[in-house]
C-alpha cells in the first residue's frame, strides 16, 4: 500500500483502491503515526493531539477504538494483520516500509538533488528536485485536523518543500533557464511575499532576460513590504543583488566555464559568434525494467550494432514490433548496458508516435539542448538552427540518444546525430523503414520459457511444483506477449492468488483482454492506439478477418469471400502486417499465408461488437462492410 501525506491524506491499496479513513479523528491518528513511522507514539501524545484542551473521561477507550479501526483498515489488503500497526507499552507504532510513504521519496530525491549540486552536476540536480516536487499534491495534510504536533510536522514538511523550490529554481538559473523561471517566481513571490530568496531569484531571472528595470522594481517592493510589515531592511544578499543590478556587474550573468565553445546557428538564418555554454552530461534514461529477458539474441544483435558500428555512418538501431512486445524495455535495457560506452550523456525522448499528436522534433531538440546545458536564450528558434546546434554538440561527444515510440522516419531524422561517435536507438510500431542507414531489428514474441521467466520475476519468487505448468499455460493464454504477461504478473503479485486461479480466469473469460490489465499495463489501450492510426479500409478488413472461422487465411481466400479484387486485398493486408495487426505465417510458392496474434483477434472482435452496438459512433460505411 502507498501512504500519502504531501497533500490531502490518502491511503492507496492494491490496484489503486482508496483505503483512506473518513472519520476526522481516525485520520488524525493515522497522520501522526505515519509521520512518526517506525517510532513509538505515546498514548499520552495521541490523546493530547486529539483532545488538546479537555480530554473526555473515555479518551483512552475511544483512542483504542480508533486504533482497532485503523488496524482493520490497514491490514485489509495484507496477510500480516499484526505487522502494520503494533501495540507497544505506553503507545503504538506504525511499521510501514519507508518506500511506501511519499514523504520518504521526497526526502530521498531531495538528498540526491543536493548531492548532485555538491558534485557540480546541475542537470541531475534539476531532475531529482523536479521529481521531488512533483510528489506534492497540495499543502501537507491539507484535509487533516491538526493539533500542536501535527501542525509542527506539517510546517516542517512545508519548509522542506520551499527549500526544494529554492534549490530547483537556483539550478534552473544556473542552467540558463531564466526566461522559463520568471512566471513561476512571480507566482511564488505573490504566495510568499516575505520570502526574500524568491525575490532575489526573480531579480536575477528578470535581469538575465534583459528586464533590469523590472528587477529593480522587485527589490523596491520587497523593501517597502519588509519595512512596513516588520520594520526591517532586506537581507544582505538581497541588498548585494540590488547593488549589483545598479552596477550591471558580471557576477549576475549565467556562470559558464570558458572551456566549452561552439558556433550556434541563429534562429534568423545567420550565425552567432562563438557562444559558450555549460558542459553537462545529461542522464535521462528511465529506470531499467525488472525481469528483462534476452529475447533469443535480440539484445546481442542490438549491442553488436552499437559497440562495433560501421565507421562511415552514425550507429542507429531501429526496433520494430507489435504493441506490447517489449520494444521500449529492450531499448532502455540496452541503453543502460551501454552507459559506460557513452560517458558524455544519455538522452531520452518519448515521441508519441502511437498518439494522435506526435511530438514536434523542434520541441524535442529544444529539450535536448537544454539538457545539454545550453542557456535558453541561446537555443535557436528555427528547426534547422536547432538541428545544427544539436549535431555540433554531439559531433565531438559520445552521446547515446533513445527515441521511443516514433511515428515515422521523417520525425526521427532531425533528432539523429550527424556522425559518430554518438549513436541512437529508435523504437516504433511502424514507419521506420525510411531510416535507410539504420540496423533494423524486428522484435518477435519471446519463447514460452522466457515468458515464464518474466512472469516469475514479476511475482518475485521461484515457482515450485505444479506452478510451472500453470505459468506456462498463463504465458500461452497471453499469446506470449510481454505486456500481457507483465499485467498478469502484476495482478498475481498484488492479489497473491494461486497461478492456477489466474489460468482458470483466462480460460473462462468471455473478454480475455479484461484479464490482462493491471495499473497502466493495458493491452487493449495499446492496440486501440495503433488501430486508430489505420485507414478506414484497413479497419474494415481487420474487423471482417476476425469473424473468419479460422485465424489462418490467404489474400486469395479473403478476396473470394468478399467478392473483391485480390490486388486490393493484398495491399490492405500488407499495411496490416506493417502495423502488426496481422502476421505472415508462411510463404508458399504461390501465395502468402497470414494469421492473427490471439489477443489481436480478440481485440478486432471487440471492435465488431462496438460497431454493432454503437452504429451512430462508427465511421461512414462501416455497417455496409459488416
Amino acid at each position: 500500500m502507498d501512504y500519502l501525506v504531501l497533500g490531502p491524506l490518502a491511503v492507496h491499496g492494491h490496484q489503486g483502491v482508496d483505503l483512506t479513513p473518513t472519520p476526522p479523528k481516525v485520520r488524525e491518528v493515522l497522520a501522526l503515526l505515519l509521520l512518526r513511522n517506525q517510532t513509538l507514539v505515546l498514548t499520552s501524545e495521541l490523546i493530547d493531539e486529539l483532545w488538546p484542551d479537555n480530554p473526555p473521561v473515555s479518551a483512552l477507550s475511544t483512542l483504542q477504538t480508533y486504533i482497532y479501526k485503523l488496524r482493520n483498515l490497514l491490514s485489509s489488503a495484507s496477510d500480516e494483520r499484526s505487522a502494520i500497526l503494533r501495540t507497544r507499552p505506553h503507545g503504538y507504532m506504525l511499521a510501514v516500509p519507508p518506500e511506501h510513504i511519499d514523504s520518504h521519496h521526497f526526502d530521498r530525491l531531495m538528498g540526491e538533488g543536493q548531492a548532485a549540486l555538491s558534485a557540480d552536476d546541475p542537470g541531475t540536480a534539476a531532475d531529482r528536485l523536479a521529481q521531488a516536487l512533483s510528489l506534492w499534491r497540495g499543502p501537507a495534510l491539507a484535509d487533516v485536523t491538526a493539533g500542536s504536533l501535527l501542525s509542527a510536522y506539517a510546517t516542517a514538511l512545508e519548509e522542506s518543500r520551499l527549500r526544494a523550490l529554492e534549490l530547483r529554481v537556483d539550478v534552473d538559473l544556473r542552467l540558463g533557464r531564466h526566461r522559463k523561471a520568471i512566471s513561476e517566481l512571480k507566482t511564488l513571490v505573490g504566495d510568499y511575499p516575505l520570502h526574500e530568496e524568491f525575490h532575489v531569484q526573480l531579480m536575477l531571472a528578470l535581469h538575465r532576460s534583459g528586464r533590469r528595470p523590472e528587477a529593480l522594481d522587485v527589490y523596491q517592493r520587497l523593501r517597502g513590504l519588509l519595512v512596513e510589515e516588520l520594520g526591517v531592511e532586506p537581507s544582505g544578499k538581497a541588498q548585494a543583488t540590488h547593488q549589483a543590478l545598479l552596477s550591471s556587474e558580471d557576477t549576475l550573468e549565467v556562470p559558464i566555464p570558458p572551456t566549452a565553445t561552439i558556433t550556434v546557428a541563429g534562429g534568423g538564418g545567420g550565425e552567432r559568434s562563438q557562444d559558450e555554454w555549460r558542459p553537462v552530461a545529461p542522464a535521462q534514461l528511465p529506470p531499467d525494467m525488472v525481469g528483462f529477458t534476452s529475447r533469443s539474441g535480440a539484445l546481442d544483435k542490438l549491442l553488436g550494432a552499437l559497440v562495433e558500428p560501421r565507421a562511415d555512418s552514425t550507429p542507429v538501431v531501429a526496433i520494430g514490433g507489435m504493441p506490447g512486445v517489449g520494444k521500449t524495455v529492450l531499448a532502455v535495457h540496452a541503453a543502460h548496458t551501454l552507459r559506460q560506452s557513452y560517458p558524455d550523456g544519455q538522452l531520452f525522448a518519448q515521441l508519441g508516435g502511437s498518439t494522435s499528436k506526435p511530438a514536434d522534433p523542434a520541441d524535442i531538440l529544444g529539450d535536448f539542448l537544454t539538457a545539454a546545458g545550453v542557456p535558453e536564450d541561446r537555443i535557436p528558434v528555427s528547426l534547422d538552427g536547432r538541428i545544427g546546434a544539436f549535431r555540433t554538440w554531439t559531433a565531438q561527444r559520445q552521446v547515446l540518444i533513445v527515441l521511443d515510440d516514433a511515428a515515422s522516419a521523417a520525425q526521427v531524422q532531425p533528432l539523429l546525430p550527424g556522425c559518430p561517435p554518438s549513436a541512437a536507438i529508435v523504437t516504433g510500431r511502424a514507419g521506420l523503414g525510411g531510416l535507410a542507414s539504420a540496423v533494423h531489428l524486428q522484435l518477435d514474441l519471446p519463447s514460452t520459457a522466457d515468458g515464464v521467466e518474466l512472469l516469475q520475476s514479476m511475482i518475485g519468487r521461484t515457482l515450485t511444483g505444479g506452478e510451472t505448468r500453470a505459468a506456462e499455460l498463463i504465458v500461452q493464454l497471453c499469446g506470449n506477449l510481454p505486456l500481457a504477461i507483465r499485467a498478469v504478473g502484476g495482478r498475481l503479485s498484488a492479489t497473491r492468488w494461486p497461478l492456477k486461479k489466474i489460468a482458470e480466469r483466462l480460460i473462462g473469460a468471455t473478454r480475455r483482454l479484461d484479464e490482462v490489465i493491471f495499473a497502466d499495463m493495458d493491452v487493449r489501450d495499446r492496440l486501440l492506439a495503433s488501430y486508430r492510426r489505420l485507414s478506414e479500409e484497413e479497419r474494415h478488413l481487420l474487423r471482417l478477418l476476425s469473424l473468419l472461422p479460422s485465424p489462418v487465411f490467404t489474400a486469395h481466400g479473403v478476396a473470394k469471400l468478399l467478392q473483391s479484387d485480390s490486388e486490393m486485398v493484398d495491399g490492405l493486408l500488407l499495411h496490416l502486417v506493417e502495423n502488426h495487426f496481422v502476421r505472415v505465417l508462411a510463404q508458399n510458392a504461390d501465395e502468402i499465408v497470414y494469421t492473427f496474434h490471439e489477443l489481436v483477434r480478440f481485440f478486432a472482435q471487440e471492435q465488431v461488437e462496438r460497431e454493432l452496438s454503437y452504429p451512430e459512433e462508427s465511421e461512414e460505411g462501416t455497417m455496409e462492410l459488416l
